[in-house]
């Protein structure tokens, strides 16, 4: 890929298939002149997607509990390696072992614990089009997301031109499927900020008229 025609706005990161992932695919997003590209690849395979700017409808940013979940999976490991070591030492256990054990568990948990909070608050972002959905799994993170979110708007508000407020409500009509009904009645259709003419920022809230928040996706 040659440096002049490409620019990475991520790292590879795992493309997850669930909470537990065991498939070593991985997925980096890069900037081109008129499109965005998605590279997944692996060992044996690269599958490219590309998105150009003019056919991009949304892209949306929902809150996720892989960050929760993740820390108390650590704490957990943490605390139970913490209880294994004073039971350790008040058995008679030497010191230096104890300082080994303990220096092993900082890094192991402790160092991991500390960088999945520092990264901030997780995420998965969609990409609509006009025919397909598409997750960008490398922007797993909501200061990541915001950061190549605020890069590509005004590439894709230039290639598609401001849109009218008709045309904003058209889009978000477009965008709220229809809601499955509960005994007979319809149900409540999701609720969305549109943060610009393209609705390139999209956030589940609970109050229409309160600032965007980042809502929490179900999992």
């Amino acid at each position: 890929m040659a440096d002049q025609e490409y620019r990475r706005l991520t790292r590879s990161r795992v493309r997850h298939t669930g909470f537990f992932t065991v498939a070593s695919t991985r997925s980096s997003l890069w900037l081109g002149k008129d499109h965005l590209l998605n590279i997944d690849s692996n060992r044996y395979t690269e599958e490219y997607k590309r998105f150009y700017f003019r056919d991009i409808q949304a892209i949306t940013i929902l809150k996720t509990r892989r960050r929760e979940i993740w820390n108390f999976v650590l704490l957990l490991l943490l605390l139970i390696w913490m209880g294994a070591l004073v039971d350790e030492v008040l058995t008679g256990a030497s010191v230096p072992d104890a300082t080994v054990s303990w220096g092993t568990t900082l890094v192991i948990l402790a160092v991991p614990l500390l960088a999945n909070n520092i990264l901030g608050p997780a995420c998965a972002v969609y990409l609509r089009t006009a025919v397909q959905t598409e997750v960008l799994p490398s922007l797993n993170r909501v200061r990541r997301a915001r950061k190549v979110l605020d890069r590509v708007r005004p590439l894709i508000a230039a290639a598609q031109g401001q849109l009218t407020p008709e045309e904003v409500s058209i889009r978000m009509r477009e965008m709220i499927q229809p809601s499955e009904t509960s005994a007979g009645l319809d149900a409540a259709p999701p609720k969305l900020v549109v943060t610009s003419p393209l609705n390139l920022s999209a956030y589940p809230v609970d109050d229409q008229g309160g600032p965007p928040q980042v809502g929490v996706a179900p999992r």
